[in-house]
């Protein structure tokens, strides 16, 4: 849903329907060590560099990274902006150099939650979901979302018939 709300027609093209026939799983790099529920105060790093942002910190407690084929992430692109400020949502190939990505063992033996290391991993400009720097206002759209798609039926019905609409507009299925 969030990149129906802020992506682009390629990012929708390219992304949505691998995801809803599942070819491609994704997981979402939001918490951060020392963050605790404090999001905006993410420190993991977006430098630009031409086309590319260059990746570097850490992520913690992310569900299922080990599977996932890509990651939905929110990275700090302008250090010298407010705190709510000068954070970037972008896609980030999982298979990208310089991704490491470490299990958590929970208290059940179980390795759900992962932390995911990024050093000088690069993510190509056009994998910026909104606008540079307003990460914020779109990871509040995904947490929104997020919600809705669990509480309310309207919702699931209204996202549902938008990626019908999408499907057919593309020839996904017929």
């Amino acid at each position: 849903p969030t990149l129906l709300e802020f992506g682009t027609e390629a990012q929708k093209q390219r992304f949505i329907p691998p995801a809803i026939s599942n070819r491609e799983r994704w997981c979402q790099g939001y918490s951060e060590p020392g963050s605790g529920s404090d999001l905006a105060s993410l420190q993991c790093r977006g430098q630009l560099d031409g086309d590319h942002y260059v990746l570097s910190g850490q992520k913690i407690w992310t569900s299922n990274a080990r599977q996932a084929e890509w990651m939905f992430g929110l990275f700090r692109t302008d250090p010298e902006a407010s705190k709510h400020a000068g954070i970037t949502y972008l896609l980030v190939d999982m298979k990208s150099p310089g991704i490491d990505v470490r299990p958590l063992k929970g208290m059940t033996g179980d390795m759900e939650f992962n932390e995911v290391f990024f050093n000088d991993v690069r993510v190509p400009v056009e994998n910026v979901v909104g606008r540079p720097g307003e990460g914020w206002g779109v990871s509040r759209a995904t947490l929104v979302h997020e919600r809705n798609l669990i509480a309310s039926p309207n919702m699931i019905r209204e996202t549902f018939n938008d990626l019908l609409d999408l499907a057919r507009r593309t020839q996904i299925g017929g």
